[in-house]
């Protein structure tokens, strides 16, 4: 067992969602965030506090925690300094909502330069596999790794899962016992989620809805020829040795045609309430039951 701690009354839960691009993680994200919410939950979504594309985000100033803290909403908090700032509100809070790559640091590169085509400039698995797990750490070690210590229930989307996937997939592709062995995701693996919720859906669902997304930011992954590369990845079953190994639950979602947004939060809400109650099972699948093409089935690498 590799988790940050097992989970009970005294750990919060740290929960990821994972999916190829465009594949449901952030519906999953948003509903159970939606569902604290309407618990009158104190949740904190450090997506709209950072200098993100997010709807609704929190602008630079007084309204800013992590502006009223550092100065910039370009960093990512200590997990002591917000709580200390939420105490002097009288607020204490119950969940944290996060992503990766950050919106901050070197998580604004990988955004802005690394998984783009840059002319002149072409960066590489071992670039990106690099910065990934350099953000990765100070993500987990400032601000999830304290929270789930103290309690607070942690949703983010995706973990060094994602770079599994991802960077054993690019052109000239560093093998996962490379990816594993770097610094950030030797800190991620000995901190690992309890829980993975692993959306899945063809690459040609996906890029169709990603077709109709008003948010354009030109990833160079997101396009059909690489998402056909990952999509059987996710699903397959050494990637969920790998997160089993490490203490993870793995469950899978389908987010594919003909299920809906509404089938995807009506999934999610019952994988978090299944496993706080202690009745979710490692490999469970949710939705399949409306799958059209019966014959789909967990495939390897």
């Amino acid at each position: 067992m590799m988790l940050i701690t097992p989970y009970n009354g005294r750990s919060g839960l740290y929960l990821v969602a994972e999916s190829i691009d465009c594949g449901g993680k952030g519906t999953v994200i948003n509903t159970i965030k939606d569902s604290e919410l309407n618990s009158k939950k104190v949740v904190l979504d450090l997506r709209l506090l950072w200098p993100s594309d997010e709807e609704n985000k929190v602008p630079v100033g007084d309204r800013n925690p992590l502006s009223v803290i550092y100065g910039t909403d370009d960093v990512i908090p200590e997990y002591e300094k917000i709580k200390k700032l939420f105490a002097g509100a009288g607020k204490t809070i119950d969940t944290i909502i996060t992503c990766e790559p950050t919106w901050a640091n070197v998580g604004l590169k990988i955004r802005r330069k690394i998984i783009h085509e840059v002319k002149g400039l072409d960066y590489t698995a071992k670039d990106a596999a690099d910065a990934y797990a350099e953000d990765r750490k100070e993500l987990i070690s400032k601000l999830i790794r304290p929270a789930i210590l103290d309690g607070v229930d942690v949703y983010c989307e995706r973990n060094f899962c994602s770079s599994v996937v991802y960077q054993s997939s690019m052109d000239n592709p560093l093998s996962i016992s490379e990816i594993l062995a770097l610094e950030g995701n030797v800190y991620a693996t000995s901190n690992s989620p309890h829980l993975y919720i692993i959306c899945d859906i063809s690459a040609d669902t996906a890029m169709e809805r990603k077709a109709l997304r008003k948010k354009d930011d030109q990833c160079k992954f997101e396009v059909p020829e690489f998402q056909r590369r990952i999509e059987g990845k996710y699903r397959s079953s050494p990637l969920k040795g790998i997160l089993n190994s490490l203490g993870s639950i793995v469950v899978y979602v389908n987010t594919d045609k003909p299920a809906t947004q509404e089938d995807t939060a009506r999934a999610a809400i019952s994988i978090v309430k299944a496993f706080k109650d202690l009745n979710l099972k490692d490999g469970e699948k949710f939705n399949y039951d409306i799958e059209k093409d019966e014959q789909k089935q967990l495939k390897s690498f």
